[in-house]
């Protein structure tokens, strides 16, 4: 997972992925519904290791996964971990059972929780050490990179300060043409990402309104024009 943006709304939010991975990756598979704990929750998966990099449950919880920076023989996929976390009702509940797990299992890695009405809570694990801040609206967009990492950073987040300049405020579209963008070309560094031995694979969406939660996804870089799929479920109150 490499860029990762959100925006809060009434009784809800947007929260935009795209994943970015190696070629030699299996292809990502689409959204689905999934249960933990008798709670539903949907995410794409993992072909190679089948977790995921994204999932939003019944209760309008978001967890979405970037690795850290350095590299790590730990044993567990990441992506392992957001399935063990998808069931939580809310972001206290799923930030008091990650601070519980042997987080000495997974590499590297920053975790966004996200609900509707709060701050979104980021979690940075360093393979050391949790640290944890429940305001992190502040640092969005967020971005991973095995390349460059903090030229990708600094890149990304200046275009997207340059678009939510000329736009004068963040809404939903403005953060779609942002993860659509190649910025001055399409690179390493560009959002919509394109290296010789990677690229953006997929895009994710999820909205989630008082009424249900929507899970739009789309199986390639946005530039691409690839169809996407949706799914959908009802919001548990």
């Amino acid at each position: 997972m490499c860029t990762v943006s959100w925006v809060h709304q009434p009784d809800g939010y947007h929260l935009l992925a795209n994943r970015d991975e190696k070629r030699t990756r299996g292809v990502g598979l689409a959204p689905t519904v999934c249960e933990s704990g008798g709670v539903r929750y949907v995410a794409p998966a993992d072909a190679d290791r089948g977790g995921t990099w994204i999932a939003v449950n019944e209760f309008g919880l978001s967890v979405c996964l970037l690795n850290g920076e350095g590299r790590s023989a730990a044993p567990r996929s990441r992506g392992l971990l957001l399935r063990e976390l998808a069931w939580a009702p809310d972001t206290a509940e799923c930030l008091m059972w990650l601070r519980q797990l042997d987080l000495r299992r997974f590499a590297p890695f920053t975790l966004v929780a996200l609900e509707p009405g709060r701050p979104a809570a980021i979690a940075d694990w360093d393979g050391a050490k949790l640290a944890v801040d429940p305001a992190g609206d502040d640092r969005m967009p967020l971005t991973s990179s095995s390349y460059d990492a903090a030229g990708v950073r600094r890149v990304r987040q200046n275009e997207f300060a340059e678009r939510a300049g000329a736009g004068g405020r963040i809404d939903p579209a403005l953060l779609y043409w942002f993860h659509a963008s190649h910025g001055t070309a399409p690179d390493a560094y560009s959002p919509c990402m394109h290296r010789e031995d990677a690229e953006t694979v997929s895009f994710s969406w999820v909205i989630v309104s008082a009424e249900e939660i929507r899970f739009l996804y789309v199986p390639a870089a946005l530039c691409q024009s690839r169809a996407g799929e949706q799914c959908i479920l009802a919001r548990v109150a």
